[in-house]
């Protein structure tokens, strides 16, 4: 129960609204949009189904071990499936500004390893790290960049795994299921949004061609 309650307190107060929107002017500093947005996304959607379909059952379920192990689950799934979204966008709005598809595939792969390394390092994730950085890989190695940049085109993956892992009956899934992918869908718009409103494309550039030299 308490890891549970903990696991998003690296967001807290960085989406309140009246919170100034830092730019994105560095890799540390897309790295961290990359993080803590995928994290909010991942928390106020798979929770906040959860929670609707449990209504008043809600808050006792969380004495129930089995339920704890599949939200457990559950929460880093949609959360790896948010960053390999979220990533795979941001990269391709710099792939929109240089031409250069080769670079923001690097990126890609750059930032969405920083963050695997530094949120998944916690013993509590009993996932394989390595499965999921070659699967973006492999996503990466098939993407259309200019769909990726526009609109949803890059989210695809976050809505699967939230109906996937959810622990919701599978049978009330069937019925939920467009509702809920479009509510997560919903949910990337202010992100996409405050990205383009943020996102500083030369400071970022410079500080992270610097980097690898």
């Amino acid at each position: 129960m308490k890891k549970i309650s903990e696991f998003f307190q690296m967001i807290k107060g960085h989406l309140s609204p009246g919170r100034r929107l830092e730019a994105i002017s560095s890799a540390d500093r897309f790295n961290a949009f990359l993080a803590t947005r995928s994290a909010f996304i991942a928390q106020k959607t798979l929770y906040g189904y959860v929670k609707t379909r449990m209504g008043m059952k809600y808050p006792e379920m969380f004495e129930n071990d089995v339920f704890i192990a599949s939200l457990n689950i559950a929460k880093w799934q949609v959360y790896a499936a948010c960053l390999s979204d979220l990533a795979a966008f941001m990269a391709a709005r710099v792939a929109a500004v240089t031409g250069n598809e080769k670079e923001a595939r690097a990126i890609a792969l750059d930032a969405f390893d920083v963050v695997l390394a530094d949120r998944f390092s916690d013993p509590e994730f009993t996932g394989d790290r390595g499965q999921l950085a070659q699967a973006f890989a492999d996503r990466l190695a098939l993407i259309d960049w200019n769909h990726a940049a526009a609109g949803e085109g890059a989210f695809k993956e976050s809505p699967r795994a939230l109906i996937r892992w959810a622990p919701i009956d599978d049978e009330l899934k069937k019925l939920d299921k467009e509702i809920v992918m479009n509510s997560i869908r919903f949910q990337w718009q202010r992100i996409r949004g405050d990205f383009e409103k943020a996102f500083d494309a030369d400071g970022f550039l410079e500080d992270w061609r610097s980097s690898r030299r």
